[in-house]
């Protein structure tokens, strides 16, 4: 294909709805991006953060309570995601359940507004689990929303891109100007502002629907399948989702815990390894969210064009065992790797998530992406309480304004976690007055973040092996992957080519 034919197809394109609606979808979770790394951008530090504000009022806020704040959100989700997508499928429909979702989302970042006003930590992560009802069931929504305006079409994997990437411009914009609003305005003001995103998203969504309902009335897209008896969903068809599905969302939950909980830590442990400043951290931490808003749609034009998407796994797999290892063993700058993280989380969003349509059936997406979401989720509510439990046994007690005698044995991660939910001290009192974990806790963590992208890896091998023995569409070139999907479900086709 040459420049001439390029130029052919983009003007072809452009002039299309679904690029239009596209635009508005990306705002769809910008919203619950922004407010998502709370912890990790105004959580803890010495001043202009939520631990600050909990000293101040005499009331302790560790490293670990911290975390916990990322796991709440992700526990509810390690089950409710699939019925997120069974609402999608099912029962409410996509319109619908987008409105729930997004005025969920709405909801917990009010609660969570009002308990850090209150310095209420147990409203905190009630705020953060009632998000969580709705963050994740939005993402699944989506998702759903994309396949179903693109699959058939060309740009499946851009439109993905673009979405994921441009929700990740939402999380940046909280690292670039969550920790300068906190410094300036107060830490309330900067909270405050996460709600004004949220309402931006609930906004997207009414024009997202009233796009929708026009689609079908004038014949641009299928009604929904919910709709139709004979197309809707049936409980049974669970039972039909392939094994390259699983193996997808195998390495959809231990890539993703090798890069969000990293994120979580970032700003802390840059403080640490390169000696700057809480604001600064964040500002390069923003560096890999603009990379990969950037880099996610060129990326998912390249897949769009090449296909291959296991190959893509496999490449993102093994970048992020080598970030890891980077960050552990040399000092590079932190903005040269954090580009790097950016490039690579393009590899993968524009090599996962489209591979979904792909592998399930047509009235099954928003389910797949449920079960696909709740998995990843028990993975991203795991692993921050590893990495806040690791990082609370390196904190350094005479970094502490006031210092306590240390603990004759380390106290477990349940007893810990109870303790915060009625926000009592515990013997983590040194990492409650903001003092950060030694660098060698950060480098401990690092380990397992290798060991995460490692099973990442093993898992994107085993789906390649699976899809060459099998129909092979998701390691074809773009080329050929309609005729695979064509000839599976053409019985006549696969007969002429036997």
């Amino acid at each position: 294909m040459g420049f001439s034919d390029v130029l052919a197809v983009v003007g072809e394109e452009i002039v299309l709805l679904k690029w239009r609606v596209l635009v508005v979808a990306c705002f769809l979770t910008f919203g619950s991006y922004y407010i998502y790394d709370f912890p990790g951008s105004i959580g803890t530090g010495p001043n202009g953060t939520i631990a600050r504000r909990f000293k101040d009022n005499h009331k302790d806020f560790t490293q670990e309570m911290n975390q916990a704040l990322y796991s709440v959100y992700s526990w509810p989700n390690t089950v409710l995601a699939i019925f997120g997508g069974l609402l999608i499928d099912k029962y409410l429909g996509l319109r619908r359940a987008m409105l729930l979702f997004t005025g969920l989302v709405f909801l917990g970042s009010a609660l969570f507004y009002v308990g850090v006003l209150a310095v209420n930590y147990p409203l905190m992560l009630f705020a953060r689990v009632v998000f969580g009802l709705g963050g994740e069931s939005l993402s699944v929504a989506q998702s759903a929303f994309v396949a179903r305006w693109f699959k058939g079409g060309r740009g499946m994997a851009l439109a993905f891109g673009i979405t994921i990437s441009f929700s990740r411009v939402g999380s940046s914009f909280n690292f670039l100007f969550s920790p300068k609003i906190a410094d300036h305005d107060g830490i309330n003001t900067a909270v405050f502002c996460g709600m004004v995103a949220c309402i931006i998203s609930l906004l997207s969504c009414f024009v997202l629907i009233l796009c929708d309902v026009h689609a079908v009335k004038t014949g641009y897209i299928k009604p929904e399948a919910h709709e139709n008896e004979e197309e809707a969903m049936k409980l049974s068809d669970i039972f039909k989702l392939h094994t390259k599905f699983w193996f997808i969302c195998v390495i959809c939950v231990f890539c993703y815990t090798s890069i969000f909980p990293f994120i979580g830590i970032a700003k802390n442990f840059f403080e640490r390894k390169y000696d700057l400043s809480g604001t600064t951290a964040s500002n390069y931490i923003s560096i890999y969210q603009f990379t990969s808003a950037g880099a996610s749609p060129v990326i998912g034009a390249v897949v769009d064009g090449i296909g291959r998407n296991t190959l893509w796994l496999i490449a993102a797999s093994t970048c992020f065992i080598l970030v890891h290892f980077v960050f552990l063993i040399a000092t590079i700058p932190a903005p040269a790797m954090m580009s790097a993280m950016g490039v690579f989380y393009s590899f993968l969003v524009s090599g996962l998530w489209p591979s979904v349509p792909w592998v399930v059936p047509e009235n099954m997406v928003g389910f797949a992406y449920g079960v696909m979401t709740a998995l990843q989720n028990t993975g991203l509510a795991i692993f921050p309480l590893i990495t806040g439990a690791v990082l609370d046994g390196y904190v350094d007690s005479s970094d502490a304004p006031t210092p306590t005698p240390a603990p004759a044995h380390h106290v477990n991660a349940s007893a810990n976690f109870m303790a915060l939910l009625g926000n009592q001290s515990t013997n983590s009192d040194s990492s409650s007055s903001g003092a950060l974990p030694e660098l060698e806790g950060y480098k401990m963590t690092e380990i397992i973040f290798m060991g995460s992208a490692g099973v990442s890896l093993l898992a994107s091998i085993a789906l390649l092996i699976i899809d060459k023995r099998g129909d092979g569409v998701l390691t074809a070139p773009a080329s050929q992957r309609h005729h695979h999907v064509a000839a599976e479900k053409d019985p006549l086709l696969n007969a002429e080519e036997a």
